[in-house]
């Protein structure tokens, strides 16, 4: 992503080098890791959870994906990814794909100033528009993260397979990381929140010092 005239009143990542925070609020794709696109992920869940044919059919849905990110909602876009690469799928499969396979692809594009500062912090947590099933096992095992604010993806309590759809509130963007960060922390704020896109600005400013992870070079 960009830089944009909205992302200049917070200051660089690297600003924050050398302190230690007591507690930080971080957001994965675009600031602790390299890739501002879940897609990748989503692809291996699709293939190695479901089946090649799955894969397939999130590859040609791709442009739908994007238009529906770019010029409907971040969260649409996410929400189609959830659906056409989980729908049908068994929980326990997911959740085996999400600790066997995604955290050494994830470890892969880690972007060392932000995980720079995310490490010197005691009391870590990460807050992602991403199923926190997928994303869990390598924040905790891999980055030393303490809680996962996720998106929570829908179980048949009977056959216990995904739907394809999200519990409510839906897809964490926007207002809703903000408010998953306030129910998570209380009155007493992160001393640190750092995100890559405007759509993180929310819970950053409820932050007491804030950065902003840039394009990484």
């Amino acid at each position: 992503m960009s830089p944009t005239n909205q992302d200049k009143k917070f200051p660089p990542i690297t600003a924050c080098k050398g302190t230690a925070y007591q507690s930080i609020a971080a957001d994965l794709d675009g600031t602790l890791l390299v890739s501002s696109s879940s897609l990748p992920y989503f692809m291996l869940v699709a293939t190695e959870a479901g089946s090649l044919l799955r894969g397939l059919v999130l590859l040609l849905a791709l442009p739908i994906v994007i238009v529906s990110y770019l010029f409907i909602s971040e969260a649409l876009g996410i929400q189609i990814l959830i659906f056409i690469s989980m729908s049908g799928l068994k929980i326990r499969d997911i959740e085996l794909v999400s600790r066997a396979v995604l955290p050494r692809f994830y470890a892969a594009d880690v972007r060392s100033d932000s995980y720079e500062v995310f490490d010197r912090c005691k009391r870590k947590v990460v807050v992602t528009a991403n199923p926190t099933i997928m994303v869990e096992p390598f924040v905790k095992d891999f980055l030393g993260g303490d809680k996962v604010l996720g998106t929570e993806i829908e179980v048949n309590p009977r056959t216990k397979r995904a739907t394809g759809f999200v519990k409510k509130p839906g897809v964490l963007v926007g207002k809703w990381k903000k408010l998953a960060i306030l129910k998570e922390f209380g009155e007493e704020a992160p001393d640190l929140g750092i995100g890559d896109r405007k759509t993180d600005h929310d819970f950053m400013s409820i932050c007491k010092v804030r950065a902003l992870a840039p394009l990484y070079t």
